[in-house]
């Protein structure tokens, strides 16, 4: 049985950009809960994006957020890179790669 460390500091991720906000928390063995919500009220969501290690390509993972109250995205990977999204506008967070 193998158990992925991660330091405490990094039991939670925050990221964000204009119009949305998403949480990335620790669960257990390498696996992540992904959290989001939609800062502005102008029809458009805020979601995840996914890119496996060594790849180039962006891909959603997880339901559109389109309320201010956060909600459950999506389950999520260490060693895979993730950043929040505006759908429809293409602006997305800085990226972070959970550990």
């Amino acid at each position: 049985m193998a158990f992925a460390a991660v330091p405490a500091q990094a039991a939670e991720i925050s990221l964000s950009t204009t119009g949305a906000a998403g949480r990335a928390v620790y669960i257990a063995n390498g696996d992540w809960d992904l959290f989001a919500r939609d800062t502005l009220t102008d029809s458009h969501c805020a979601r995840w994006q996914e890119r496996a290690p060594g790849s180039s390509t962006w891909n959603y993972k997880g339901n559109s957020i389109c309320t201010a109250t956060e909600g459950w995205a999506a389950f999520a990977r260490s060693g895979y890179s993730y950043r929040i999204c505006r759908t429809g506008i293409g602006n997305c967070s800085t990226v972070s790669t959970l550990p």
